[in-house]
């Protein structure tokens, strides 16, 4: 790091002058602590013309659908809307909060898990989505936070695995309770969280349940 000799501080980045003094500063330069200004305004450049980019295809597919009728009878513009729009709010959402990537995987999944299942009861391949790819989805998610919630010191990705787990359970439970045939994936889904429930058990002991209670303040 950098060292100002006047006022006895050492300070981090490209700096050449002391900040209180204005003195040059001596020593070697360390890596920059934030992002330069360039680098934000390019970032920034850059989110902006891909939101540009998709609400210009939002307008364009709506204009094509409903004002032109080019639709052949389906008007897709508004799937095609819903899956960009909730592409941009993850997107906007994960900018701007701190990036944990056990959060980013879950709600992402969930978000496009609802858009299939929506997009298939248009299109008529729900039965495809809500008993083959919904729950290997829901699997994969299930399998990736649990691999978070052993390694992660931090702890934050262990409430996405019991928010997993927590769904499984009640969609499962639903389809028992309407009579709805859940077929063999939704079976093995179930199987993978109560067995990735018991080894969490096993290797979080106590922090499992001190999650529980802080989440439902008990």
């Amino acid at each position: 790091m950098k060292k100002c000799l006047n006022c006895n501080i050492e300070i981090g980045g490209h700096t050449d002058t002391c900040p209180l003094c204005q003195n040059s500063l001596t020593g070697e330069a360390t890596p920059d602590n934030w992002p330069r200004p360039l680098k934000l305004k390019a970032q920034a450049f850059l989110y902006k013309l891909q939101l540009f980019i998709v609400l210009a295809a939002i307008v364009v597919g709506l204009s094509l659908d409903f004002l032109l009728e080019l639709n052949n009878g389906t008007h897709y513009s508004l799937i095609i809307a819903m899956w960009l729009i909730v592409f941009e709010f993850d997107l906007s959402r994960n900018i701007k909060r701190s990036f944990i990537i056990a959060r980013t995987i879950s709600v992402t999944v969930l978000h496009i898990c609802i858009l299939l299942l929506i997009t298939g009861r248009y299109y008529g391949f729900f039965d495809l989505t809500a008993y083959l790819l919904v729950p290997i989805l829901l699997g994969a998610v299930l399998i990736a936070n649990t691999i978070f919630s052993l390694i992660d010191t931090t702890e934050n990705a262990l409430v996405y695995l019991l928010s997993t787990i927590l769904v499984i359970v009640i969609v499962y439970s639903v389809m028992k309770a309407g009579r709805i045939t859940t077929g063999l994936t939704w079976d093995i889904c179930l199987m993978t969280s109560v067995v990735s429930l018991i080894g969490i058990i096993i290797f979080k002991g106590r922090k499992v349940s001190n999650e529980v209670r802080k989440r439902i303040n008990f």
